[in-house]
């Protein structure tokens, strides 16, 4: 019961910060014109900066997936993404890893859309785990990364400083160009490398949009 209240509570407290601020989209096209082609598309995104495209890819698109791991701390922004109208693919590398590929690749061939943190769910932050970029070679999907920042926020003191927009400022959020990998990495240390330097390059540029760095 605690965990429905907040997740309820969570939600709506989410969207009323998102209607207090001037909401400025970066990139827009990027995803919808992969959206309208009917690919299907891996939505790479930071852990301390879910709030941002957790709220925006819902109003965009449908037949929406996110990864949601079991533990504890990730269970009321779970509930939140199914009150938005995520579906939930249940697990992580970890934790049942093999399952939630399976089920990744269903919705992939289904040419849906699948949300992945790709720090999560316990960092260390802003360094992607490997992984991600050859599921997204082997069924042939598209990587965009989705990322915001704000001009006045609370920022938590946990693992991964997650970001939460005050009201009354300016929220950018950043849909990047698809990730386009000439090569397939050879090992895990390049593809760490490569998707991190993507996904840090627009989050750097989004926060420079808020005077943040």
């Amino acid at each position: 019961m605690k965990l429905i209240c907040l997740s309820f509570i969570g939600r709506w407290v989410f969207q009323l910060l998102f209607f207090l601020n001037k909401v400025k989209i970066h990139g827009e096209e990027n995803l919808l014109k992969l959206a309208k082609a009917g690919k299907p598309i891996m939505v790479c995104v930071w852990h301390g900066r879910l709030v941002f495209p957790s709220w925006y890819i819902r109003l965009k698109i449908t037949n929406l997936h996110a990864i949601a791991s079991h533990h504890s701390d990730a269970e009321i922004m779970a509930r939140i993404l199914k009150r938005w109208g995520y579906g939930l693919i249940r697990g992580s590398t970890k934790k049942g890893g093999k399952a939630v590929v399976l089920e990744m690749a269903e919705v992939f061939r289904n040419g849906g859309i699948v949300a992945v943190t790709n720090d999560g769910p316990k960092g260390p932050p802003r360094i992607a785990k490997a992984g991600s970029t050859g599921l997204a070679i082997k069924y042939n999907v598209s990587m965009v990364t989705i990322t915001g920042s704000a001009t006045k926020f609370w920022q938590m003191k946990s693992w991964d400083r997650f970001m939460l927009p005050k009201p009354f400022g300016r929220i950018d959020i950043m849909v990047s160009p698809p990730l386009e990998i000439a090569t397939p990495p050879a090992n895990n240390e390049e593809e760490v490398k490569l998707l991190s330097d993507y996904m840090n390059h627009y989050q750097d540029e989004v926060d420079r949009m808020t005077g943040k760095i």
